[in-house]
């Protein structure tokens, strides 16, 4: 299943909103697919994904179990795990140091 073209929400948006919409028919505990089955599923990149995932995990919808997966919250689950998003954090930092060297790369020593 390919996000609709046409509609102007961000991709991110797009896929917590579908997930959201599964999440009300599962249990409590129910693991959802990997980031790389939703990419796959929804033919975006798997950061694309994340920040989906990330929408729904700061409703307190989802949780991260380490790697052992993401589940679906029982709602006694705090809405944030710090150790989670410093991971997060630093995983998009490094996301975007690499985007900046291969621009960099690109344009060359004087930046033409």
């Amino acid at each position: 299943m390919s996000l609709a073209e046409d509609d102007p929400r961000p991709k991110p948006v797009q896929i917590a909103d579908e997930l959201r919409r599964e999440i009300t028919r599962m249990k409590p505990g129910a693991k959802l697919p990997t980031r790389k089955e939703l990419a796959e599923r929804f033919d975006v990149a798997g950061q694309t994904v994340q920040n989906g995932l990330e929408i729904l995990r700061a409703e307190g919808l989802i949780f991260t179990a380490g790697n052992k997966g993401v589940f679906v919250s029982d709602g006694d689950r705090p809405t944030r795990d710090v150790h989670e998003e410093l991971k997060e954090i630093r995983s998009q930092m490094q996301a975007l140091a690499d985007r900046v060297s291969a621009l960099e790369e690109r344009c060359g020593p004087n930046g033409s």
